[in-house]
């Protein structure tokens, strides 16, 4: 396991586990014996940078007054071991996501973040995943080493509940994998799925938060172009950074999980009408995971409620006297538009003979619509 910005000072803090696994020896395109029953699951190209991102963001952005960030562990498995440096200067090759390393390396999170109920425990997994209608399953890369196909795997509602041991009060879960269904394991009634972690309790009530927000909906893909950050990944980094925040006290903007679901849902909304960025054990009004260090901005999806008028369209918004012009024909339009006064306008060329009744709002993170009615 590899661990960067350790922190033992008394008092509340965040500890975060880090996986993000690519390297797959075991299943197609990998180094070692081919698994007979991969599941026709290969490489991934995507979870290692988004894993990479993750853990830049958390190391030298991550901003919690209350909880100030006092230890990363992290593992990431590609062909090429990586190397990383810092915020201290500390350079560390990090140690590839194994069922061994994730089982060290989730007990030494659970021990570090047990030690104050104000702590803050943040777990992310970037990786494969299948499912079984109900349970999600997190591929380790030694997954498939065995002909038990998950005892390599990660139990993701088991884990959850294991760690309702914790003293952490606050934890948070971020799955960016596939869920798709796996008849094998639906038919299969003895999964060898771990936690890594003592059996949870599953008659003890959990008295804090701990949701989990999902990439992926039950039976459905998650998705990423290889070699670059992870779609999923993507807008949970643009949420913490611009746009996933409440006030907690009225005086600063924080980062939430509620807001953050509501961030990643709009900015992974293909306008399809599918809901996105699934989230179990969202209760609460939320807590602090990051305060921004300027204002925010919000998500606005902006459309015109008749199609046929787009290609004549100009669609701008104007906010403190500034107007910022649609670059493109991109309907519905997404963009990002600094929190407060709005106005948002639509001009249309003659031949179109249309027009439409600007809309002003105040707009409020983490997101908002606004619908131009086109006469």
């Amino acid at each position: 396991m590899t661990a960067f910005r350790l922190d033992e000072t008394p008092g509340p803090g965040t500890h975060v586990l880090l996986i993000g696994v690519g390297a797959y020896p075991h299943l197609k395109g990998g180094s070692g014996r081919l698994n007979a029953r991969h599941r026709d699951l290969g490489q991934l190209k995507s979870s290692p940078v988004s894993a990479m991102a993750m853990l830049e963001w958390v190391d030298r952005s991550l901003n919690n007054p209350e909880a100030p960030l006092k230890s990363i562990e992290v593992l990431i498995s590609q062909p090429d071991a990586p190397t990383y440096t810092d915020a201290e200067g500390v350079t560390q090759q990090i140690d590839p996501a194994t069922w061994d390393n994730f089982e060290a390396a989730a007990q030494a999170w659970f021990d570090r973040a047990d030690t104050d109920p104000d702590n803050v425990a943040i777990f992310y997994f970037c990786g494969h995943g299948i499912g079984d209608g109900i349970n999600t399953y997190l591929l380790m890369q030694d997954s498939g080493a065995s002909q038990d196909f998950l005892r390599q795997a990660l139990h993701v509602s088991a884990f959850r509940v294991a760690m309702g041991a914790c003293k952490a009060q606050k934890q948070l879960f971020l799955v960016d994998a596939c869920r798709t269904l796996d008849l094998a394991t639906v038919l299969n009634p003895h999964s060898s799925a771990q936690t890594g972690l003592a059996p949870g309790d599953v008659m003890q009530v959990f008295d804090g938060s701990n949701p989990v927000l999902h990439s992926a909906r039950q039976g459905e893909l998650a998705f990423g172009m290889p070699g670059e950050v992870s779609y999923f990944t993507k807008a949970l980094l643009l949420g913490v950074t611009r746009c996933a925040v409440f006030k907690p006290y009225g005086n600063h903007w924080a980062v939430s999980p509620q807001e953050l679901q509501k961030a990643i849902a709009a900015l992974m909304d293909d306008f399809s009408g599918k809901p996105q960025c699934p989230a179990d054990g969202i209760v609460g009004v939320g807590f602090q995971l990051h305060v921004l260090a300027g204002p925010p901005e919000v998500v606005v999806h902006v459309t015109l409620d008749n199609d046929e008028a787009n290609p004549f369209a100009e669609i701008s918004y104007t906010v403190l006297g500034e107007t910022v012009i649609r670059p493109d024909k991109a309907h519905p339009w997404r963009t990002f538009v600094p929190c407060g006064q709005c106005s948002v306008q639509a001009s249309f060329e003659p031949a179109g003979g249309f027009t439409a009744a600007p809309v002003d709002t105040y707009l409020v993170p983490p997101f908002q619509n606004i619908l131009l009615e086109v006469q």
